[in-house]
């Protein structure tokens, strides 16, 4: 029956009703589950940026704690009268032994009024066997036992510098449960020879690092601080001895300084929350129940339920309007524009009535139309400008190779004889018949490689044994075909800037292989270098002007010409360090011809 109805005897507006309505509750059903779902994300976004915040304030009061526990030490670590008691021969109950527990008592009087947020216990074990401790354990400290842990070469190479253990020390550590102290060990050391003499230990308990987040905590929520994928400090005690390395995610912790994310710890979802404390590299995490901070979500699903309805019974008010008059020759409209859009600037929608959609496709028509005439003449215009500006620097390179060869003969007059100076200048007539006098600005490798070799021969002559040339080139290369001047400059510029400024024997190495499908040559000198920060930015594609002239041609001049006919990923990079000298790669498409290039 609905068949008989709907196919045959139901108006194409009925169709087109029906067909307009499911077409709106299956997006508008998307949209309401995308709208939760994106609620959901930005108040776990939002609940992780705040514990991400509140993780930094931690960070930051970690940071000004173990700036405490550095100043303790330095106290104890720095004091002549310790560190004479630490090489001076100590017996017991000898005036050197009272003299010194009378310094420690004094500086532990001290410390305790100006680190009494620390609690610490100081422990200060010598080589000659003086030991000093305010820890209360029956067992007393050995340097013989130090000196059979792990951490003690460790120390010991130092050379004064802190070392923070989170392992228990024998003779240190709590007894009756499991010790979640932190030690900050420093090795104090001969002034000659820096040779140990006696070691400085600062114990903190977990207690004091627990105080740095106890007060930050909200319901539920659980804040660890990790060492290495050990916990060291939790409020939580069943934590105490898990290792978060065994967790999937705990690679995420380890590789970032910072972050948020979401994944399932403690049997739920959990919103996870790090933050690295700075002056140790101990990770701060947080851990929060998705489900307490979407506890309202709900309220939001019934917004967006409420909405949805209103929505479909508008949509069908008003689709029950438009459908006869708007719906076919819009749809016809809109895949019109598709087709503009994709590209086709052929398509001419045809006019079948007077009224304003008969008006709005005869405009479209002539947007058409003019688009496709000012796409032409863009086209064109940018075909002319990309000419003018590979022209304007071509030009910009002989006229500065020439001067400087021009120059470079003229100093030889007074140094070299006739001869000498006549084969320079055969040399520099074969260059001009080979950079200049030829229009074609597309040349073999090979050719290429001709130029540079006459211009280095005048090089050579004019700075005889002090300069050095060797050639590194693979022969696969030589039949393709570059632009032509691009290597002279590199060289010119390695010459006078890197070697000239050096007044010494120099040596220039010029590389050329293939590496996939490009070309890549490299001139590499051993002259004076550069600061890397000193190595001026080359320019994007397309920014010509007063750039390369700015910086005097040559090397930003060969950039862009390269990067003007091949594309940005095309170029020059420059690596160099101050009396290490420098090395310009060049790189280019591999290709025989001209139509290669378009296929890049």
């Amino acid at each position: 029956m609905f068949r008989k109805w709907f196919i045959r005897n139901s108006s194409i507006q009925n169709k087109f009703l029906l067909s307009t309505l499911c077409l709106i509750i299956i997006p508008l059903g998307l949209f309401g589950i995308i709208s939760f779902q994106v609620s959901k994300q930005s108040i776990e976004s939002q609940v992780s940026q705040l514990n991400l915040r509140i993780l930094g304030q931690i960070s930051e009061k970690a940071d000004m704690l173990l700036d405490d526990v550095i100043s303790l030490s330095n106290t104890f670590y720095l004091n002549r009268e310790v560190n004479y008691g630490f090489t001076a021969p100590i017996s017991p109950n000898s005036y050197e032994e009272v003299q010194i527990r009378s310094e420690f008592d004094r500086l532990l009087t001290s410390s305790i009024y100006s680190f009494a947020n620390l609690k610490p216990d100081i422990t200060l074990l010598g080589l000659n066997g003086l030991t000093l401790s305010t820890n209360p354990l029956d067992t007393k400290p050995s340097i013989q036992i130090m000196e059979q842990q792990d951490w003690y070469h460790t120390a010991t190479e130092a050379k004064g510098q802190i070392l923070w253990i989170t392992e228990p020390i024998p003779g240190l550590a709590t007894k009756g449960h499991d010790d979640r102290s932190v030690y900050a060990v420093r090795s104090s050391n001969r002034f000659e020879s820096w040779a140990p003499i006696g070691l400085v230990i600062i114990r903190i308990d977990e207690s004091t690092l627990k105080n740095l987040y106890a007060g930050s905590l909200d319901e539920n929520q659980e804040i660890i601080i990790v060492n290495e994928g050990k916990i060291i400090s939790s409020n939580n005690p069943d934590l105490a001895n898990e290792d978060l390395k065994t967790r999937a995610y705990y690679e995420k912790i380890d590789q970032y300084e910072s972050g948020f994310f979401v994944d399932h710890e403690m049997g739920t979802d959990q919103l996870i929350a790090f933050q690295t404390i700075g002056k140790t590299g101990w990770k701060l995490v947080s851990y929060t129940p998705t489900r307490t901070v979407l506890a309202n979500i709900n309220k939001i699903q019934t917004v967006v339920i409420v909405v949805f309805a209103i929505v479909v019974l508008l949509s069908f008010a008003a689709s029950y309007y438009m459908a006869r008059r708007l719906a076919i020759p819009i749809k016809r409209l809109s895949k019109d524009f598709g087709r503009v859009e994709a590209g086709d600037l052929t398509v001419r929608s045809p006019v079948y009535s007077e009224d304003e959609i008969g008006l709005l496709t005869q405009k479209f028509n002539q947007m058409v139309e003019k688009l496709k005439a000012s796409m032409e003449d863009v086209k064109r215009e940018q075909q002319n400008k990309r000419r003018a500006e590979i022209q304007t620097l071509q030009s910009q390179i002989n006229p500065h190779f020439l001067y400087n060869t021009l120059a470079s003969i003229r100093f030889m007059l007074y140094k070299h004889k006739q001869e000498t100076v006549d084969s320079v200048i055969v040399a520099l007539v074969r260059l001009l018949k080979q950079s200049i006098s030829k229009e074609d600005e597309w040349i073999p490798v090979e050719e290429e490689l001709d130029i540079l070799k006459n211009y280095l021969y005048i090089q050579q002559i004019r700075q005889g044994d002090m300069l050095e040339v060797r050639y590194e080139i693979k022969e696969d290369i030589l039949a393709y075909r570059t632009i032509k001047l691009i290597l002279q400059p590199l060289v010119e510029n390695a010459i006078f800037h890197g070697l000239e400024p050096k007044r010494g024997q120099g040596t220039i190495v010029i590389k050329g292989y293939l590496q996939d499908r490009d070309i890549l040559f490299e001139v590499i000198d051993d002259g004076v270098g550069m600061e890397q920060s000193a190595v001026p930015p080359l320019p994007e594609e397309g920014a010509i002007g007063q750039t390369a002239l700015s910086h005097g041609g040559g090397l930003l001049n060969v950039h862009e010409r390269i990067q003007l006919h091949f594309g940005r990923q095309y170029g020059v990079t420059l690596e160099s360090a101050v009396n290490a000298g420098t090395k310009v790669t060049l790189r280019i498409p591999a290709f025989y011809k001209r139509e290669d290039i378009q296929q890049l």
